[in-house]
C-alpha cells in the first residue's frame, strides 16, 4: 500500500470514528487497527488542518482616519494591516498594489 494510501485509508478511519461515539481504543478494536497508529495519524492530520488554517489568508479591517479624509484628498487614506501576532502594517491607500505583495509575504511569515 503507498504512503497516500494509507493516508487515505487513515484519513477515512478517523472521520468514522468522529461519526461513531466510540473511544479511540474500542474504535480501534473493532477495526483490527493499533492504537498507536491511529493516534499518529490523528495527530498528522490535526497538524496539517492547523498549518493551513495558519498559513490562509487572516481577515483585516480597513481603516481610514475620518478626520484626513475630511481635511486632505481621498489618495491620503490608509490602510492598516493587522496580525493576530501584535504586527500591523499601515500604508497610504493609493500605494500600488504590486508593491505590497513583498510586505504582505512578510506579515504572512511572522509567527
Amino acid at each position: 500500500m503507498s504512503p497516500h494510501q494509507k493516508d487515505a485509508d487513515m484519513k477515512a478511519h478517523i472521520s468514522q470514528w468522529n461519526k461513531s461515539g466510540l473511544t479511540q481504543v474500542a474504535y480501534c478494536n473493532e477495526h483490527d487497527i493499533k492504537p498507536h497508529i491511529f493516534s499518529y495519524y490523528k495527530g498528522k492530520f490535526n497538524r496539517a488542518e492547523s498549518s493551513q488554517r495558519s498559513n490562509g489568508l487572516i481577515p483585516v479591517d480597513l481603516i481610514s482616519n475620518t478626520s484626513t479624509l475630511l481635511t486632505s484628498a481621498i489618495d491620503s487614506a490608509t490602510i492598516k494591516l493587522s496580525h493576530n501576532n501584535g504586527f500591523s502594517l499601515e500604508v497610504n491607500a493609493s500605494t500600488e498594489l504590486s508593491s505590497l505583495k513583498p510586505l504582505l509575504h512578510l506579515v504572512r511569515s511572522i509567527t
